[in-house]
């Protein structure tokens, strides 16, 4: 896992969403960013981190929301990592991904570190090595 920053950010009026999931993977998968696809710009998530996460020996098994309390403990991801998403702390109508290990905050992938709005998970993205 070697964290990397996003390089694109959300600009709500040029209709430019960030690519936080993109930073997310390439730092999970040890891959240099520019080497990752833009998923948010796909019209189908799942079948682009598939078939990305298929090269680097890992799988999409697709997303988890409503999470119990203990959800570390019944997921651990990677490694102990995990992308998860939620409310991004900048955008009132944004959603943010980074990455959480064994169940607390480890990396943002925006340079302000502010992880998620108020904290709150509301999915997390099931990946794991094959």
């Amino acid at each position: 896992m070697t964290p990397q920053l996003q390089t694109i950010y959300t600009n709500e009026k040029l209709g430019v969403y960030g690519n936080c999931i993109s930073a997310c993977v390439a730092s999970l998968t040890d891959v240099p960013i520019k080497y990752v696809p833009y998923f948010r710009g796909m019209n189908n998530l799942a079948k682009g981190l598939n078939e990305y996460l298929d090269k680097c020996n890992m799988a999409f098994r697709g997303f988890k929301y409503n999470l119990p309390e203990n959800w570390e403990k019944i997921f651990e991801g990677v490694d102990g990592y995990v992308i998860v998403g939620g409310d991004s702390p900048r955008y009132v109508n944004g959603t943010h991904a980074v990455i959480y290990r064994y169940g607390k905050p480890f990396f943002d992938p925006h340079p302000d570190a502010t992880f998620l709005k108020n904290g709150k998970i509301n999915r997390i993205y099931l990946i794991t090595k094959k």
